[in-house]
């Protein structure tokens, strides 16, 4: 199915290519040298054989030791990597589900979810925000559950919403899932830019055992390596012998090179971190003022790398596309995320020395067209 977003790429054509800048989650910042480094040299090792089907033994303890420092007891053999969070993602609905099951997973959402669930033969179900961005509560979600429920996926901080799950959400879903039998998915792809008071307790927390809990990660967005297509699963051993077992029968292990090099992942200083976190969230308050000086209905996300804006209307596809073509301003539709009237916005894809400029015309374009609109 052709995705709204591929309308406004089309209108984007004949405008500049920076003017896409606000359509992806690629970091603009530059990844750890200390992770450089370890891509040269693993390049320039003396065997490129296929890596074992579970992954390098020096990669999943390192995934372990990133975990720990974050109070979560895991080993290796709890480790899977896979070919970016997204092929994880896959991986884990595929060992799931048979014709027919459910998956439960927010609206709006990444699209990958429901996408991922069809394809494999579920039937995706979406539980919709109450108000557009924030997220659901257990009430809502048990609503929902039917016999055929396998399992319910989420990511916090959430794509496209910022939303992220704060005091005791983490441990309600976890419970819930427990008691009904069914797995609960997380998606912790922005985990590392978690901005909220009281957001520091992931579901694992709750699940020291990843009885319930599966946990999909990516170096991605932590390091800026998003071309490096590197992530992980965690989960129960046995849980994850059959994930290595369906992934090695379909995809193959993850390159070797870009899982030797980050092998380094640990020796990466906590300052690095620090200053990406800095920088996104000043870039996401920055953003955020420029739509809500446009008269945009919008909030500083919780977390992640994207604002999401009301617009209003029930073709925000044909909202973008004008505004694409018309001023050359790229934003990504609501349809894409089963949420019409809302747009998202990347706040990291800018370069640096194109920020602040790029921001100004955001500003005078958005008021612009909103203008014009109205009359």
């Amino acid at each position: 199915m052709r995705r709204a977003l591929d309308r406004v790429l089309e209108a984007l054509e004949k405008h500049p290519a920076p003017e896409r800048s606000w359509l992806v989650g690629s970091p603009s910042f530059e990844p750890p040298d200390e992770l450089r480094r370890a891509l040269q040299s693993a390049a320039s090792a003396s065997s490129f054989d296929y890596p074992p089907p579970q992954g390098l033994a020096g990669l999943r303890g390192s995934a372990a030791e990133l975990h720990r420092r974050d109070g979560l007891a895991l080993e290796p053999e709890n480790v899977l990597i896979t070919h970016g969070a997204k092929s994880g993602l896959l991986t884990v609905f595929g060992c799931l589900l048979q014709s027919g099951d459910e998956v439960l997973h927010p609206a709006p959402c990444y699209p990958a979810y429901p996408a991922a669930v069809t394809a494999l033969g579920g039937s995706p179900v979406a539980v919709p925000h109450a108000d557009g961005r924030s997220l659901f509560e257990p009430a809502t979600i048990e609503a929902r559950i039917t016999p055929r429920t396998r399992a319910l996926v989420l990511s916090s901080p959430a794509n496209p919403t910022g939303a992220t799950l704060i005091g005791d959400q983490a441990r309600e879903l976890v419970e819930l899932c427990r008691e009904r039998g069914i797995r609960l998915i997380c998606d912790e792809a922005y985990e590392a830019f978690r901005f909220a008071p009281g957001s520091d307790r992931l579901p694992a927390h709750w699940d020291p055992d990843l009885e319930t809990v599966i946990q999909v990660r990516s170096f991605s967005k932590t390091y800026a390596l998003c071309g490096w297509r590197i992530g992980y699963v965690a989960a129960n051993p046995a849980f994850i012998e059959r994930l290595t077992a369906w992934q090695s029968a379909l995809l193959n292990p993850p390159n070797s090179i870009a899982q030797r090099a980050l092998i380094s992942a640990p020796a990466v200083p906590p300052s690095f971190s620090a200053e990406a976190r800095r920088r996104v969230r000043k870039r996401l308050g920055e953003l955020t003022a420029v739509f809500a000086e446009s008269g945009l209905g919008v909030e500083p996300p919780q977390g992640g790398f994207y604002v999401w804006a009301e617009v209003g209307g029930a073709d925000t596809a044909t909202w973008c596309t004008d505004l694409a073509r018309e001023h050359g301003v790229g934003l990504w539709p609501g349809e894409d995320f089963l949420t019409p009237g809302w747009v998202r916005a990347s706040a990291v894809s800018c370069p640096d020395s194109d920020w602040e400029s790029a921001l100004d015309r955001l500003g005078t374009e958005l008021r612009s067209f909103i203008d014009r609109r109205k009359i």
